[in-house]
């Protein structure tokens, strides 16, 4: 009889602990979550702030390969604010911050954004910027050399 008791405590430990390690799995999964959300939703906050300062002649530049606005102090410093946005999304990527999906729906509008006749415009003057961040650096150059392959 007491080595009933002896078992049955013993499973319901064990069951206990599975249980307490499944729930912790379960709580480290939703947190990881509501920070992509938070960190998705201050993102997309920050981007639509660059967007507004973006000279209205030179928004569409972003993605139209046939429009080239004219050279301006306020459309460099709006593409180093673009720039340096993306360069955190892609350090927090590479480093576990981001879920993987988050970045696939970024990069795509970065590769389309970056590879533009307007970023390869100005990136040989703004690309200092970056020689501290080497990675994201070849990352843009790579991404730029590949545009131009392709057309």
């Amino acid at each position: 009889m007491h080595l009933t008791i002896q078992l049955a405590i013993q499973i319901a430990t064990l069951i206990s602990v599975v249980v307490g390690f499944l729930g912790l799995i379960i709580a480290m999964n939703n947190y990881r979550r509501q920070m992509n959300v938070q960190i998705l939703m201050k993102y997309t906050e920050r981007y639509e702030h660059i967007l507004d300062q973006f000279p209205a002649d030179a928004l569409s530049a972003r993605f139209d390969t046939k429009i080239l606005p004219p050279e301006s102090p306020k459309l460099r410093l709006c593409v180093l604010k673009y720039l340096n946005l993306c360069s955190e999304e892609f350090y927090l990527t590479n480093h576990g911050y981001l879920s993987k999906s988050l970045w696939r729906i970024w990069e795509a509008d970065l590769k389309r954004i970056t590879g533009s006749p307007l970023l390869q415009r100005e990136w040989p003057t703004l690309r200092a910027e970056f020689l501290s961040h080497h990675e994201f650096l070849e990352y843009v150059e790579r991404v730029q050399h590949e545009n131009k392959a392709s057309n």
